[in-house]
């Protein structure tokens, strides 16, 4: 599916690559599990709103607004979703940086077609409010993977 980019975030990460993956899988299956991501995801009438979602995950699982569409441990997992205002792409990517640290990037890309579509980007785009939830999640997935790493050096 080819959809237009959105934006793009990063956060480096002192922590084994394998760790940090497992992290971010993690804190996706965690962000959409549970009744209020339920009653969104049904509210704006998502095409995925299974909960079939584990970690690690598999191509195909669901997550409330969400569908597995890519899985290639420890470096991609890449998420779809589709509701009646947009069709979006979450892709996460963690590039090894050097013994024991790696970047976590997080992109986004998505279509807003139509009126009501313009109107759903102008709202969770253009008010900053996407940015500001990626970028509090990749500090969360840095903060827990580096604390994790700190606990179980016999694990890496």
């Amino acid at each position: 599916m080819d959809l237009p980019f959105i934006d793009e975030f990063k956060v480096d990460v002192r922590a084994p690559r394998d760790l940090v993956f497992l992290e971010v899988a993690g804190r996706m299956g965690r962000s959409f599990e549970g009744p209020v991501p339920r009653w969104f995801s049904g509210l704006l009438r998502c095409v995925d709103r299974g909960t079939s979602y584990t970690v690690p995950p598999s191509a195909g699982q669901e997550a409330n607004g969400f569908r597995v569409a890519r899985v290639d441990a420890p470096s991609t997992l890449v998420l779809e979703g589709q509701h009646r205002f947009a069709t979006y792409r979450l892709s996460f990517f963690v590039d090894a940086l050097n013994e024991g640290c790696c970047r976590v990037r997080a992109r986004t890309d998505a279509a807003f077609p139509g009126l009501k579509g313009a109107i759903y980007r102008a709202l969770v785009i253009g008010s900053g409010g996407h940015r500001i939830v990626v970028r509090q999640l990749l500090a969360g997935i840095a903060r827990r993977a580096e604390r994790d790493a700190g606990r179980a050096p016999s694990l890496l």
